[in-house]
């Protein structure tokens, strides 16, 4: 197997007025969950009210990318910032509701959905 394909990972960045949204592609596995970490700390950095991270094309995520996703939330509370979740895959959602992260983060079915708020 080939393990530059097996760890291929990368974000898509997009502002949408003062949000930020953020889809995760790919697998991030242990190599590159702190280019994860990195990435979204250098997001909510720019201290916008809303990141959204859209992970409908997430395949993976290992338990350093998760802490990445907690250590962003974290610092994006300083600001009054806060962190959404889309279009997790049902594994991903899984992962997230056993982790009992999804008690900490909203999730929603589109990025409208989370632009705006609302679950519907």
């Amino acid at each position: 197997m080939d393990s530059s394909s097996a760890d291929f990972f990368h974000v898509e960045v997009e502002e949408r007025g003062t949000a930020i949204v953020a889809k995760l592609i790919g697998s991030a596995g242990m190599l590159v969950s702190t280019d994860l970490e990195d990435a979204l700390l250098e997001l909510v950095g720019r201290q916008p009210p809303l990141l959204v991270l859209d992970l409908s094309a997430l395949e993976f995520i290992s338990s350093v990318g998760l802490g990445g996703i907690v250590a962003a939330h974290l610092r994006s509370r300083h600001h009054g910032g806060t962190i959404h979740l889309v279009s997790p895959t049902p594994d991903i959602h899984d992962l997230l509701a056993t982790t009992r992260l999804t008690s900490i983060f909203p999730v929603f079915e589109t990025i409208e959905q989370a632009l705006a708020g609302k679950n519907n």
